[in-house]
C-alpha cells in the first residue's frame, strides 16, 4: 500500500497572481547594498513613487524606487518587483520582477521572498525545474521556522502530496497544517480536517508533537514516523531508499565491515524487520545500505544485514544502538581472501 495511494492528493489552493511575460533582466539593475536610512523619510519617498504609478509616470516611479532599493530599502526593491510582474504602465516583465523579489527577500523582506516562493514553484523559471524546486521550499522552510502561517500551509501540502522533488510525509505534513490551521490561516483551517481523519491517532499525536517543536525539529530528507502512516514494507525501505545520499552499494558485503541484524528468517519476515528497523530513527542505521541476501548455511532463509561501516569502533558503537532498540546485531569484518 504505497503512501499515495493511502493518502488521496489534496488541491492547493494558494492564491497568487501569475506573471505575466519575460524579457532580458537589465544590464545595469543595482545590487542591494543594506544601508539604513530614515524609515519615516523612506516611506514617504515610496508613498510618492507608488502616486507617480497611478498618474502614469512610471519611469520616474522607477527611478525614485531604484534610488531607495539601493540605499537598503526593502520595500522599494518588492515595488519594482510588482511593477514588473504585472507590468504597471511599462512591459511586464517575469525575470526583471524574479530579480527584484531576490534583491528584498535578501534584506528580509517576506512577502518578496513568499510570492518569488510561488512563482518558482507553480510557474517555474528556468530548465532547472528542479532548482527552482529547491529554492521555493527553502524560502517556505524558513519562514515556517519563524512561525510563518501562508509558509507553513504551502509546505504543508508539498510533504502531503508528495511534490517538488520531496518524498510523501504525511504526519509531518499535517504538524504543519494543524500550526498554520492554530493560526487561523483560512486554506489551512480548510485542509486539516481532511488530513486529519485519514491518520490514525498514534500519527496524529506525533504529528501534533512537531507542530510544537517545529522551530527546534526544523527539517530533513527523512519522512517522519512513517511506520506510523503505512504498515506497508516495501514503500517504508523503498523511501527510505530515495532519502538516502548516493553512495555505492557494496557489490559482496563480505568485503567491508557491516552489521548483521536478527537471525536467519523466511523473506516475508525479514523484509518486516528491515523496515521496522529503518523506520525507528534510534536504530541509527538510517544512513545505512540495508541488504536482505541469502544465508550461506540454510537455504530458504535470509539474512539482514547494514552498512558498510568505516571500522570496528563504528559497527560496534551501531551494534549498541540497535541492541538498546531491541535488536540483536553483530558486527561483521571483512572477510580476507
Amino acid at each position: 500500500m504505497a503512501i499515495k495511494a493511502a493518502l488521496p492528493i489534496l488541491l492547493l489552493t494558494a492564491s497568487f497572481t501569475l506573471p505575466l511575460h519575460a524579457q532580458e533582466i537589465e544590464d545595469d539593475a543595482p545590487p542591494p547594498v543594506p544601508v539604513q536610512t530614515g524609515p519615516t523619510l523612506e516611506q514617504d519617498e515610496i508613498d510618492d513613487a507608488l502616486a507617480l504609478v497611478r498618474e502614469g509616470q512610471v519611469d520616474a516611479a522607477v527611478e525614485r524606487l531604484r534610488r531607495l532599493g539601493e540605499l537598503g530599502n526593502s520595500d522599494a526593491f518588492f515595488h519594482l518587483a510588482e511593477i514588473n510582474r504585472l507590468g504597471a504602465g511599462k512591459e511586464a516583465s517575469e525575470e526583471v520582477a524574479l530579480m527584484y523579489y531576490r534583491f528584498a527577500a535578501r534584506l528580509g523582506h517576506k512577502r518578496a521572498a513568499l510570492s518569488l516562493a510561488n512563482i518558482l514553484f507553480f510557474e517555474g523559471t528556468s530548465n532547472d525545474t528542479e532548482a527552482d524546486y529547491k529554492e521555493a521550499i527553502d524560502i517556505w522552510q524558513q519562514y515556517s521556522l519563524e512561525g510563518d502561517a501562508e509558509a507553513m500551509y504551502l509546505l504543508g501540502m508539498v510533504y502531503w502530496n508528495g511534490e517538488g522533488g520531496v518524498l510523501p510525509d504525511p504526519v509531518r505534513a499535517y504538524g504543519l497544517m494543524h500550526r498554520a490551521s492554530a493560526l487561523q490561516y483560512a486554506p489551512a483551517l480548510e485542509a486539516e480536517p481532511a488530513m486529519r481523519e485519514q491518520l490514525s491517532l498514534d500519527a496524529r499525536a506525533k504529528a501534533l508533537e512537531y507542530s510544537e517543536q517545529i522551530a527546534v525539529t526544523g527539517f530533513d530528507d527523512k519522512p517522519l514516523a512513517l511506520e506510523l502512516v503505512t504498515d506497508d514494507a516495501d514503500t517504508i525501505i523503498k523511501t527510505y531508499e530515495e532519502a538516502r545520499d548516493k553512495r555505492e552499494k557494496p557489490e559482496d558485503w563480505n568485503t567491508v565491515w557491516h552489521l548483521e541484524v536478527g537471525f536467519a528468517m523466511n523473506e516475508e519476515d525479514i523484509k518486516k524487520l528491515q523496515a521496522q528497523i529503518i523506520a525507528n530513527p534510534k536504530t541509527d542505521v538510517q544512513d545505512m545500505f540495508s541488504d536482505v541476501v541469502d544465508n550461506a548455511n540454510r537455504e530458504g532463509l535470509y539474512r539482514l544485514v547494514f552498512g558498510p561501516v568505516a571500522s570496528m569502533q563504528e559497527a560496534v558503537r551501531h551494534c549498541v544502538a540497535l541492541k538498546r532498540a531491541g535488536h540483536d546485531c553483530f558486527a561483521k569484518p571483512p572477510r580476507e581472501e
